[in-house]
């Protein structure tokens, strides 16, 4: 039935316009234009946040009997931001009550009207304008989709509808008069809006209706008026809460002339149809009369410590001026400043599938745009709810994140907030700047220039779950959040606010909190070589990890088994200036343009960081360098810090390697390297899983050895404080390593010992040795582990020379510093895994609880230091022994000794070595446990060549002589 009554009252009205309605004006040759200065936006008083009545006339050129140039179609009329209305003060009217009656009085409740509108108008059979025409303007129930609201007034001749929209900039009401109907020239229009319309002083024009009596009339009667209403006294409409000047702005087109729309359906004002005019508002004052009571709520999604977080914040500003007409309304709020409590920082999981919204994005949001045009989905990371008095219902919205670098901060976070009613087309978009403390990680968030808008309460919802934008503190404890509430009335000034605290009362899992406040940690490691046989080529796989709400990582010094070392052979370092290139390299370029070359990549890492379930992994590389901070080598790992669409540059952490001078094996040591970083640009990593992957091929080399062994490593934990060194708690863990195949290694060391027959008692004797390796492929021979030698009884040790060893604290100290008769010998050694010979002198050192001093063979070269320490013994039969028991597990191609003679040798001789058969008695073991006993046979240098004897010659006569010339003898 209230459709057909609908139906009914148009066609009646259409019938009524086709009968009455005058022709069109034609199109004049003078310009259609808005009057000059005709354009008045006044308010009835300028005290901020009042509930009064506001006026808005404006006229086009017209002839002197008032016809208008040419007809105007659309009129668009721009309120200043900060002017706000309130659809529930008022009940609203049908469009079937507003076209009810076509005699200028509607059918609308007398409880619907918000204002009059006065203009000028052409009536049927007149040659002129009537002046003072008026008629009453309603609030209108909301037909069109995406309009915010609407009023209409019934003309007599033509009804009106009025779209009421908000602006996506600031908020700002925009008032639309679509399509006036082509007829009867309205000009000279003058609207008043009423801000208490239930208010007595407007029963004298409620109702009211002006027309011409008769309609050639050229000034209008008015009649009705005088009614009152019984609905509450509610404000329809609000003054701003700004005390600065304002401006409104007027855009209209002709019906000859109609000016193009863009595409939310504003003005093009590009196109030169559209007539603009503006009216400048004097600043509304008494701002320190406007009230301002705010307070906040934070609350997080979790009450466990160290925790993937959401969050929920409430801004709750008491708005009892739209209650009370009598009363100013609440100052809007103009800028919020909220800093969550320390502790609660940014999750890095988060990234993981984040997306973000980009500018471009944001603007079809917010323009309606079709479906997928606007932010990305998954840029959304949360939702708000705003109850505001202007509207009956609540609004809903979203959050995004903006593109990092690429919002209105150029900042690395930003947030988008957007609430919107597809019904009502009302959109609001704000920009937040998210700033962190780089020591910290607080997290403070600021929205500036607020739209000018009353609201009882806004909402703002983090998500919850794996990947949360927050972590909450690793600590338990009572926490609060503090805001800074700005309102427009007082710009300048903050009001600062704490919100209610709220507890985080246990561990993770609803486990108790960590004893004392400082967490736990116990990390793990696993570590192991793909390829277990002894001996052979393999890459190498660390991996060092932690557990949610244990103590956050931020070194780790390693400990390799003896004998896994690497052929550095053929591989370059990376250099200084490379690896302080990448340090200030953003992630993304560091992904596909790489500081150091490939030729010095040695593996990859992987890292993952937050918490929760959920990590964000980033991806790095790991190169061989030089030294660093005094070790002879370092590996540097650059790490592109980019998650998701947050690229925190490069990270480059650079580790020093330290070779052990007796085993050789090699540690990673934390107190000379690089510290883990545990925060960038503010964002507390929360490093959980670090795993080194070194695959270069043919690089690292498996021990010869099958001994269960184990990698070590001292992991360095940090509590909530990491500037505290109480909350450093040093862990050190194993991984177990042991290798198989051992007995597939074969053993066969070539061995050679020579000295030389020329001795004296005063240069000694001279020795040599060398060891040989056959030509084999890597990973079919065993390394030596032990080697016992027995001197012949012809070589003793010198004893004036034993009694001149370097003690062990100088050699300790520094080896150079020995006395030069300690320097018995001179040894050289070549390795495969080394691109030069490690070479050195031999000393005799002198322990104190020693009875004689130990050979110690001092090798370097390439930056590495080994020390080979033999020890001495001479037994009462005066026959020296030395044995070699700790040899590194380190393959060589070939290994000479040579202790020569001279004033300080090492050996002297019994008896002419020349007459002598030498031997040495020698032990090899290997490091797979093969052992090798024989005597070597001494060679012996430099003696004289034997003289040959010479043949007695028997002659014929039967006597013997010495060979000679045949004969000689006879012929005497």
């Amino acid at each position: 039935m209230k459709k057909a009554a609908v139906v009914a009252s148009l066609l009646v009205l259409l019938s009524c316009l086709v009968l009455v309605a005058p022709a069109a004006a034609k199109e004049s040759e003078t310009p259609f234009e808005i009057l000059p200065g005709s354009f008045q936006m006044t308010p009835s008083t300028l005290q901020a946040g009042a509930h009064e009545d506001l006026t808005t006339s404006f006229d086009f050129t017209h002839t002197a009997a008032g016809q208008t140039f040419n007809d105007p179609k659309d009129t668009v009329v721009s309120l200043p931001a900060g002017y706000d209305a309130s659809n529930t003060a008022v009940p609203t009217c049908s469009i079937s009550q507003l076209v009810g009656s076509i005699g200028g009085r509607s059918e609308c409740p007398a409880d619907s009207q918000v204002g009059t509108i006065i203009l000028e108008l052409t009536f049927p059979g007149s040659t002129h304008a009537t002046r003072g025409v008026m008629f009453p303007v309603y609030n209108m129930e909301v037909t069109s989709f995406g309009v915010t609201a609407q009023l209409g007034f019934n003309a007599f001749i033509f009804a009106q509808i009025l779209t009421v929209s908000v602006r996506p900039g600031d908020s700002g009401l925009t008032v639309t008069a679509p399509d006036v109907v082509n007829v009867s020239e309205p000009h000279g229009v003058s609207v008043t809006v009423w801000g208490v319309p239930a208010s007595h002083e407007h029963d004298p024009q409620r109702g009211m209706v002006c027309l011409p009596q008769p309609f050639t009339a050229l000034v209008a009667t008015c009649e009705g008026g005088g009614e009152s209403v019984n609905i509450p006294h509610r404000p329809f409409l609000s003054t701003p809460t700004s005390c600065t000047p304002t401006t409104a702005t007027l855009q209209a087109d002709s019906w000859e002339q109609p000016g193009r729309l863009l595409a939310d359906g504003t003005p093009d004002l590009s196109d030169a149809s559209w007539q603009q005019a503006s009216s400048e508002i004097p600043s509304t004052g008494e701002c320190d009369r406007v009230p301002f009571d705010p307070s906040v709520e934070v609350r997080p999604t979790t009450n466990a410590a160290e925790s993937p977080s959401g969050l929920n914040v409430s801004l709750l500003v008491p708005q009892v001026g739209w209650e009370q007409p009598e009363t100013i309304a609440t100052a809007n709020l103009k800028k919020t400043v909220l800093a969550l409590p320390v502790g609660f920082t940014i999750n890095p999981s988060s990234g993981s599938g984040l997306g973000v919204c980009s500018p471009q994005q944001l603007a079809a949001e917010t323009a309606g745009g079709p479906p997928g045009s606007g932010c990305p989905e998954e840029s959304k990371i949360g939702s708000v709810e705003v109850e505001t008095p202007a509207l009956a219902e609540k609004l809903g919205g979203a959050v995004y994140v903006a593109a990092p670098f690429d919002n209105p901060f150029n900042s690395l976070l930003a947030l988008y907030v957007t609430v919107k009613s597809p019904e009502r087309g009302i959109i609001v978009k704000l920009a937040g700047h998210v700033e962190l403390d780089p020591v910290t990680g607080q997290v403070t968030t600021t929205f500036d220039n607020n739209p000018q808008v009353p609201f009882n309460r806004f909402t703002l919802k983090l998500r919850q779950g794996a990947t949360s934008p927050l972590v909450s503190p690793p600590a338990c404890g009572s926490y609060s959040a503090q805001a800074s509430l700005s309102p427009w009335s007082a710009p300048e000034s903050a009001l600062l606010v704490d919100s209610p605290s709220f507890t985080i009362e246990h561990g993770i899992g609803g486990g108790p909190c960590p004893p004392g406040g400082v967490p736990l940690f116990k990390p793990g490691i696993v570590a192991g070589t793909l390829n277990n046989s002894a001996g052979s080529y393999s890459q190498l796989d660390i991996r060092i990890s932690r557990n949610d709400g244990e103590q956050e990582i931020t070194r780790f010094s390693s400990l390799f088994p003896p004998g896994l070392s690497a052929k550095l052979s053929g591989v370059p370092f990376c250099s200084d200036a490379a690896i302080e290139e990448a340090k200030h390299t953003s992630g993304a370029r560091q992904e596909t343009e790489p500081s150091c070359s490939a030729a010095t990549y040695i593996g990859h890492s992987l890292v993952g960081a937050g918490v929760g379930g959920v990590l964000a992994w980033t991806p790095g590389r790991v190169y061989m360098a030089g030294p660093y901070n005094g070790a002879p080598f370092s590996i540097v790992a650059i790490t592109s810090a980019k998650v998701g669409p947050f690229d925190l540059g490069t990270v480059v952490v650079r580790e020093a390697l330290k070779i052990d001078p007796i085993t050789a094996a090699v540690t990673v040591d934390a107190r000379v390297s690089d510290p883990i970083p545990h925060i960038i640009q503010g964002i507390v990593i929360h490093v959980r899983d670090i795993r080194v992957y070194v695959d270069r091929p043919q690089f690292m080399l498996n021990p010869t050895s099958c001994d269960p062994m184990s990698l070590a490593a001292t992991v360095d934990g940090a509590g909530a404080d990491f500037t505290n060194p109480a909350d450093q708690v040093p862990v050190t863990i194993t991984s177990p390593f042991q290798l198989a195949n051992c007995q597939n290694l074969a053993f066969k060391p070539g061995f050679q010992v020579s000295t030389s027959g020329r001795t004296s008692k005063a240069n000694g004797a001279s020795l040599n040795v060398k060891l040989t390796y056959p030509n084999a492929p890597q990973g079919t021979q065993a390394n030596i582990a032990r080697v016992k030698v027995d001197l012949p009884k012809q070589l003793p040790s010198r004893l004036t020379t034993l009694q001149k060893g370097c003690t062990a604290a100088q050699f300790n100290t520094n080896p150079a510093g020995c006395p030069a008769a300690s320097v018995v010998g001179h040894a050289r050694a070549i390795t495969p895994i080394l691109p030069v010979p490690l070479e050195g002198p031999a000393y005799f050192v002198s322990h104190g609880g020693e009875a004689f001093p130990s050979l110690i063979i001092v090798l370097q070269g390439y930056g590495v230091t080994i020390d080979l320490v033999g020890s001495t013994f001479i037994s009462k039969a005066g026959i020296t022994s030395s044995t070699f028991k700790a040899v590194p597990d380190q393959p060589v191609t070939s290994f000479e000794l040579t202790l020569p003679q001279g004033r300080y040798s090492a050996l002297t001789a019994n008896g002419n070595l020349c007459k002598s058969k030498l031997a040495m008695p020698t032990e090899f073991v290997a490091q797979n446990g093969a052992t090798i006993h024989q005597s070597t046979k001494v060679g012996v240098t430099g003696c004289p060549k034997s003289k040959k004897a010479k043949k007695r010659v028997k002659h014929r006569n039967g006597h013997a002589g010495h060979g000679g010339k045949k004969g000689s003898r006879g012929k005497r």
